[in-house]
């Protein structure tokens, strides 16, 4: 259907020799070297898949601004810039995302200092990083679905026309979702693997789990957030707080039978993964205003927003359903309040956002960061 300048055709091994000078790793242990390759090429994916929807956006801003309708150019559109506002905006994301995921991979990798070569503690560094990377696969596959999706409707006829380059862009997404495994798989790597170092001592989450609810219990709140960007981290903090509230309550009630809930898996891997990118933009958006102060960093902090206004909704909704699948009456409804008040904020006027934000990549004829 697509990726149609790719060779695709079976490789059939059976009865292979191997020279013993050409096996990786130790015989028998394949398995832990492919699963690190499978961890590499999610990145890799998730990465390829955020290039793939700078290209879009550039398609769709050049045919929105020579395509007149009504006597005027479709750019000009209220609904059409609202798609290429949201376009940017889950670019500027995505590249925050993979940055700091291969940031800390590669300063992972310098402490191994003289073992940087040794492929076992190469392993070890990819491995910590599994969640991450299946992170970035899991969204950057669904993103650019979105982006040439709306590229195509943008085209209008013509983007259903192979003499049209939404076409194409449209046919090569879709394999995403199924590559470097699919996307229901890396859900439940994600919550997989964060349990299973929870349970292992390795990650402190039941801990933050029983702080926040004693801090729910207690009525009390800790803001203390200083410096720029203080409302988009003070919900970013919201977010790990909705997040592990819901967590926790699935853990009670399943235990270590939550591994057999996969609808419930899968939102919990929903929160993190909206988590993780609104945390990643709020840090490149404050890193960029430290630099350039507040005014030079200004649409990198719009487009944080605009995200951010969308990824507290998906949050919330997915923390509802893992709840209600997890307690039922009075239970369901106390705890049901105390999620809302943990949703609670102040939105950001998305509609003016948008706007700024299409102009200034209307004007450049690409995605522009500043």
């Amino acid at each position: 259907m697509g990726i149609q300048g790719s060779s695709t055709c079976p490789l059939i091994l059976n009865d292979c020799k191997v020279p013993v000078e050409n096996v990786l790793g130790e015989i028998g242990k394949g398995h832990h070297i492919a699963f690190n390759v499978l961890n590499v090429g999610r990145f890799k994916l998730g990465a390829g898949a955020i290039g793939a929807a700078r290209n879009s956006l550039e398609s769709a801003i050049a045919y929105a601004k020579q395509r007149k309708a009504f006597g005027k150019v479709i750019a000009d559109f209220g609904l059409v810039r609202e798609k290429l506002a949201n376009m940017a905006a889950g670019i500027f994301v995505g590249e925050a995302m993979a940055y700091r995921t291969v940031g800390m991979i590669d300063a992972a990798i310098e402490q191994l200092g003289d073992a940087q070569n040794d492929m076992a503690q190469a392993r070890k560094v990819f491995d910590e990083y599994a969640v991450e990377c299946s992170i970035l696969k899991v969204w950057g596959s669904e993103f650019i679905d979105y982006v040439v999706d709306e590229t195509v409707q943008i085209y209008g006829g013509y983007g259903f026309v192979q003499e049209y380059p939404a076409e194409r862009g449209y046919r090569d997404a879709r394999i995403n979702r199924i590559f470097e495994g699919t996307n229901e798989i890396n859900r439940l790597v994600i919550t997989g693997f964060l349990l299973k170092r929870a349970m292992s001592g390795q990650l402190p989450l039941m801990s933050a789990i029983k702080q926040l609810m004693d801090e729910v219990l207690s009525g009390t709140r800790d803001d203390g957030v200083e410096g720029l960007l203080v409302e988009e981290r003070k919900l970013v903090a919201a977010a790990k707080k909705i997040g592990l509230f819901a967590a926790g309550i699935a853990t009670q009630k399943y235990m270590q039978a939550i591994q057999d809930q996969q609808e419930i898996m899968g939102a919990i891997a929903n929160m993190t993964i909206e988590t993780y990118a609104i945390e990643s933009a709020t840090l490149r958006a404050q890193k960029l205003a430290t630099r350039n102060g507040e005014a030079g960093a200004a649409n990198a902090i719009a487009m944080t927003r605009v995200y951010m206004a969308g990824a507290l909704d998906r949050i919330e909704s997915a923390a509802r359903m893992v709840v209600a699948a997890s307690i039922e009456g009075d239970m369901l409804r106390s705890q049901m309040a105390i999620l809302r008040r943990l949703c609670k904020y102040e939105p950001f006027n998305i509609v003016a956002l948008r706007q700024t934000i299409a102009q200034r990549v209307i004007e450049a004829g690409k995605y522009m960061l500043a």
